[in-house]
């Protein structure tokens, strides 16, 4: 079976996302378009299309998106489109750059069923507010408020963590304790698994900031963000390039014990102005 289309997948998971942010249910949106709840499920689903009109009149109406938002939404919902101009990419790659593509990953890793991440960075949904205000802007007043999820899909997500991110105390002792603090709390909790990926271990120029998100049937998404959006790749090509890179990272890694204490002595050398580094 081929796999389904990107784009379809990114526009769906951000419908159902928003439609259940804002209190509706399926019945309501269905009567809204015209549409049974068998084929509103497979747009959620990312397994049926959605004309532009039928987006425009939920994004426009009870979504409650602002115009700016919704510039660029169309191109997700055919599946092969792309922002990229003047090449034609694979169908199995989408690049998602238009405003708001933030939220719309976010949807996404709200309604997988497990992830893994690869990051030099802390991720996002891992930065506590005063780490985040050092990274970010000011937040659009105007867009819809996407709260990050304490964990990406299922409880025992996988983050590997590059060792530079613990060697980087941004905001002073403080801050980064905060940051370290709050990481150890989702590893104690089971929201997360961590792994430290020592700066020696592999060659790092191979190594991309990846999420790997693993959707509701199995579908495998490969998500790699920078900073004006994010490409999403799917399909054997995926599983085969992405995948492998994720698993030899994953393999060079300290275990997770070994990774929870060198965060918990970084904790504990952030607070006295000690070095960080033990590994």
């Amino acid at each position: 079976m081929p796999s389904l289309p990107t784009g379809q997948i990114v526009a769906g998971s951000y419908l159902r996302f928003l439609r259940q942010s804002r209190g509706l249910t399926l019945a309501t949106v269905c009567g809204l378009l015209g549409l049974s709840h068998t084929a509103m499920r497979g747009v959620e689903s990312g397994s049926r299309p959605l004309t532009w009109h039928q987006a425009e009149t939920l994004l426009a109406g009870p979504y409650r998106v602002p115009e700016h938002k919704r510039e660029g939404f169309a191109r997700l919902l055919h599946g092969t489109a792309s922002h990229l101009e003047n090449e034609q990419p694979p169908a199995h790659v989408i690049t998602d750059s238009s405003t708001g593509w933030q939220d719309r990953l976010a949807a996404l890793q709200h309604r997988a069923d497990a992830g893994r991440v690869v990051d030099r960075l802390f991720p996002e949904f891992l930065r506590t507010p005063g780490y985040t205000a050092l990274l970010d802007t000011a937040p659009d007043p105007s867009s819809p408020q996407i709260t990050y999820p304490t964990s990406i899909g299922a409880p025992g997500t996988l983050v590997v963590l590059e060792e530079s991110a613990l060697l980087s105390p941004y905001g002073g002792p403080a801050i980064f304790a905060e940051q370290l603090q709050g990481l150890l709390t989702a590893v104690r909790l089971g929201h997360i698994r961590i792994r430290i990926l020592p700066l020696d271990a592999l060659d790092h120029g191979e190594i991309a900031r990846v999420t790997e998100i693993r959707l509701p049937g199995g579908t495998l998404l490969y998500a790699i963000p920078d900073m004006c959006g994010v490409t999403y790749h799917s399909g054997v090509p995926a599983e085969e390039r992405l995948g492998e890179v994720l698993r030899r990272v994953t393999k060079a890694a300290l275990s997770a014990a070994e990774s929870q204490t060198y965060v918990q002595r970084t904790l504990d050398a952030a607070l006295a102005g000690a070095p960080l580094r033990f590994f």
